[in-house]
């Protein structure tokens, strides 16, 4: 008979563990559990995706929404002048760049709106984020266009604790 020198015992525990290790690995490559292992992976991409969607759409960020449809009009003012009354926060230069583009056009309804972004967009471009410009009641045949805006002011700020 043979007997056991010291290092059988060990080497005889080492591999019987290393053959239930693989045991193991190859207890999971089987149909079912790749289905179940894959099935996982798949919850786990949709949530992560879920998520991701979560945070595109939290307030604070500008959602463009899809331009509609509008029907075209094709009306327009030819316009000579444009006068900018309650601007006062604006130099002459910085009126001419403004209102430069819209001079000498015949302008339509977008065309309005869009001369009324780019005054806004001005004043908030300088943080006064209270300020708007808008078009009074006028009669355009006569090729002027008065451009009312509203310098907003903000009377006083008042803190809260802890801020």
């Amino acid at each position: 008979m043979h007997l056991p020198t010291p290092w059988t015992r060990p080497f005889l525990c080492l591999t019987l563990l290393c053959l239930s290790a693989l045991d193991g690995a190859f207890a999971a490559t089987n149909p079912g559990d790749q289905d179940l292992i894959r099935d996982r992976q798949n919850r786990l991409l949709e949530e992560q995706q879920r998520r991701l969607q979560e945070l595109k759409e939290l307030p604070g960020k500008e959602v463009k929404p899809a331009a509609p449809v509008a029907p075209v009009d094709t009306r327009c003012f030819p316009i000579q002048t444009i006068e900018l009354n309650g601007a006062d926060s604006l130099s002459g230069a910085q009126r001419e760049r403004l209102l430069e583009p819209f001079i000498d056009q015949c302008l339509g309804v977008s065309q309005l709106n869009d001369l009324l972004k780019v005054v806004t967009d001005h004043y908030i471009d300088k943080g006064l984020v209270t300020s708007r410009a808008y078009l009074p009641q006028q009669d355009l045949s006569k090729g002027h266009l008065q451009v009312l805006v509203v310098e907003g002011k903000l009377e006083r700020l008042k803190g809260v604790d802890n801020s």
